[in-house]
């Protein structure tokens, strides 16, 4: 439904030195259709036609795929602004960055509204910062396709997607390993990005109840193999809260609900012991 409208945004970018690498998980509409007419007309396109694997499988087969210096994602319900990518990769080579990150106008299709998120809580736009040690950037929603990141980055860090099944949060853990691994990050104050959420975006699946706590036990152990635990025990446990108010409210039933609340009340009381 909105797939062209996305790539219309990624091919009018201004920076045109592009590599459009197009993953299609098993999809039984006209998606693939629609992505190889793009790629009949434009040689920048690689497209990657695959049975179904979920979100985090696939974006690890773009990560292993994508041969530039530098990565940005673009999701399929969501397009860009024709700046996105000369505005990010100037701000890259010009800071010396590892990360860098702009605003974006959230899109609610369900309920009407619009909001702009701007991280303006978290740091002084257009300021380096190292989020170990400005960790209210660490805070926010993951947002992973509002940002570029240096390949060598994700490299030598090891950082790759958690590939539990479905499209189930994988952003989460993926975002705070690529932003503690970084020295150098800037938020940009321009907004950048359109971010939607629609009808499809909210997931209710009971097998996908404690994908949520996947991410969070990531996080934990990324933190732990660097010796970072105690520096970062404050933000993974007040992000880790705000993770699991949000799964929380999303579930459907209330048998759901009380399950999910004795997983987190058990990792609750653990935290607090530690």
């Amino acid at each position: 439904k909105y797939l062209v409208e996305c790539l219309d945004s990624i091919v009018a970018q201004s920076y045109t030195n592009l590599e459009i690498i197009c993953l299609n998980d098993g999809s039984t509409d006209s998606t693939l259709d629609i992505i190889n007419s793009f790629a009949s007309k434009d040689d920048r396109f690689v497209v990657v036609d695959k049975p179904n694997s979920g979100y985090g499988a696939s974006m690890n087969i773009g990560l292993k795929k994508a041969t530039g210096e530098y990565l940005a994602i673009v999701e399929s319900d969501d397009y860009i602004e024709p700046t996105m990518f000369e505005d990010l990769l100037k701000a890259m080579q010009e800071n010396d960055l590892d990360l860098a990150r702009c605003a974006y106008r959230e899109w609610n299709e369900i309920t009407g509204s619009e909001i702009l998120v701007d991280y303006s809580y978290a740091v002084t736009k257009g300021e380096v910062v190292k989020p170990t040690e400005c960790q209210d950037i660490l805070l926010g929603a993951p947002s992973i396709w509002a940002a570029m990141y240096k390949m060598d980055l994700l490299k030598k860090n090891d950082i790759w997607f958690l590939e539990t099944p479905g499209a189930s949060y994988q952003d989460t853990s993926f975002a705070f390993k690529a932003y503690i691994a970084a020295d150098r990050v800037m938020a940009l104050p321009k907004q950048l990005h359109h971010y939607r959420i629609n009808g499809n975006s909210s997931v209710n699946s009971p097998g996908k109840l404690f994908y949520v706590c996947d991410e969070e036990a990531e996080i934990r152990r990324f933190v732990a193999e660097r010796g970072l635990t105690e520096t970062l025990k404050e933000a993974m446990a007040f992000r880790s809260f705000g993770s699991y108010r949000w799964n929380y409210d999303r579930l459907a039933t209330l048998p759901l609900k009380r399950q999910f609340m004795k997983r987190w009340s058990s990792e609750l009381r653990a935290m607090f012991e530690n």
